[in-house]
């Protein structure tokens, strides 16, 4: 073959590669890419940590304490009269109430609880009623403003079951007189008598330390 033909073939070759270039260009950039010219990449082995004692994680519960709301006083309860005095084993004062000797000294030691009254402006004979209390008093006061010359008052407070007498008080004209009583769980009443008052008003009272301990 002669020289000329080779290199007319040659150009030839030549000239149908680069029409094929331009025409499919992808072939090019497939040439050039990274994974022809660099080698792949060797994946990192991960290591895994060796076998040990788990920690465990403690919880702290917080207990909240919730405060006690004290329970409030009773209200005092009224002690009315009863409508069947003569049914009592006493439905009559003694003849000489001096014997009673004066008032006695108030408790100044601690609170008084008042948990119970009388209050009325006429005499009789009360509903039978106990008292939980191994101490409590009689604080009684006597309204006389009309005529408190001639205004008298008596008291007896006595056992239901055979009528005996514990406690006596006699106001005259008026005033206020005070009574301890270490009668506890027992059936009691009283039995009063009054001339020329307004209105009388006896509070059953205990200290705060048995009114605590005792109630119901």
């Amino acid at each position: 073959m002669e020289t000329g033909d080779i290199l007319t073939l040659v150009g030839g070759l030549v000239l149908v590669l680069v029409i094929a270039l331009v025409i499919n260009p992808q072939y090019l950039s497939e040439l050039s890419a990274p994974d022809l010219l660099e080698p792949a990449a060797t994946p990192t082995s991960l290591q895994t940590p060796a076998p040990g004692p788990v920690p465990v994680q403690t919880v702290t519960t917080k207990v909240i304490s919730t405060p006690v709301t004290p329970r409030p006083d009773d209200p005092p309860y009224q002690i009315y009269y009863s409508d069947q005095p003569f049914t009592y084993p006493r439905f009559k004062l003694p003849e000489n109430m001096i014997s009673y000797g004066a008032s006695d000294i108030p408790l100044r030691t601690e609170e008084s609880v008042p948990f119970a009254f009388v209050s009325e402006s006429r005499g009789g004979l009360t509903q039978r009623f106990s008292v939980p209390y191994p101490l409590w008093v009689l604080n009684t006061t006597v309204i006389a403003n009309r005529t408190p010359q001639y205004g008298n008052f008596k008291m007896v407070l006595c056992y239901a079951t055979n009528g005996t007498i514990i406690e006596g008080e006699e106001i005259l004209n008026r005033g206020s007189s005070y009574r301890i009583v270490q009668s506890s769980n027992v059936d009691l009443y009283m039995i009063i008598t009054t001339a020329s008052i307004d209105r009388y008003y006896i509070s059953l009272e205990t200290p705060r330390s048995y009114y605590t301990a005792y109630r119901p």
